[in-house]
């Protein structure tokens, strides 16, 4: 194993230290290669005896994806062997992976290893390659809370900063808890004033979770979708200015967002 050179990782909460695991390389190479998240699918139509094609946009739908080598300095016995493999290999959905290294702060890939290949040295087994399949072209950071009270009556100012790689929007978590019903409004100057809002809701108190990225409401009385314009809050890249305004008081008003990132490509 010349040039061995190793970062642990947590995989699904678990830590690669229980079996002494690292992510190696046997050669002098970056731990990254393969296919980047920065590319891209121009969408484009050209018209008869027009030469240049009309831009009609682009997606990212190649999702990321990297090889990866994982070993230790000593042999790994079969019972280990077969834990590591019910470990990472053939589980039933994504899950985090950390990649315990300074400079990614905290971020973490959401993704399944796939196509195992343990590695042998003189008959013994020192490590595995596979390949890291993400669920999207981006990797993702902690999870940031903005948490607030609102008084009846009162708006409030957020200065919030998506500081996201993705040029689009990107669509929080809304979560509040109102006390007297009434009505409620977030509003994002930075977004062309564009107004989440619920009102003349009747209820005398309402908890509610808004999943805005998959327009979902989550509440503990029926009906609510009712009261809503359909407006989902969502985020623009870097500055958004944003006001929250009340009728009745919000006992707990959060906005819970995971930024993405450009990591391997």
């Amino acid at each position: 194993m010349a040039s061995f050179y190793g970062y642990d990782f947590m995989y699904d909460d678990i830590p690669s230290q229980m079996w002494n695991l690292k992510i190696i390389t046997f050669e002098d190479g970056g731990l990254f290669s393969g296919k980047g998240s920065a590319d891209v699918n121009i969408l484009s139509q050209r018209v008869l005896r027009k030469s240049r094609p009309y831009f009609l946009g682009r997606t990212q739908e190649p999702v990321l994806e990297f090889p990866l080598t994982f070993g230790t300095a000593k042999p790994i016995s079969g019972m280990d062997r077969d834990l590591i493999s019910a470990w990472l290999f053939g589980r039933g959905g994504y899950k985090k992976l950390y990649i315990l290294q300074d400079d990614l702060n905290g971020a973490y890939f959401n993704c399944m290893f796939k196509n195992p290949e343990p590695q042998y040295i003189g008959n013994m087994n020192y490590a595995f390659t596979c390949t890291v399949s993400c669920d999207s072209p981006f990797a993702y950071g902690p999870e940031k809370t903005i948490s607030r009270t609102v008084s009846a009556g009162e708006t409030i100012s957020l200065e919030i900063y998506n500081s996201s790689s993705e040029d689009e929007y990107l669509y929080p978590v809304v979560h509040f808890i109102l006390n007297g019903g009434g009505s409620l409004s977030i509003t994002n100057y930075s977004d062309n004033e564009r107004a989440f809002s619920f009102t003349d809701i009747p209820y005398l108190s309402i908890e509610a979770t808004i999943d805005n990225d998959i327009q979902t409401i989550t509440s503990d009385t029926t009906g609510l979708l009712t009261y809503f314009n359909n407006y989902w809050f969502r985020l623009v890249p870097k500055i958004n200015l944003v006001t929250v305004y009340s009728s009745e008081t919000i006992e707990l008003f959060e906005i819970k967002y995971t930024e993405r990132f450009k990591i391997g490509g």
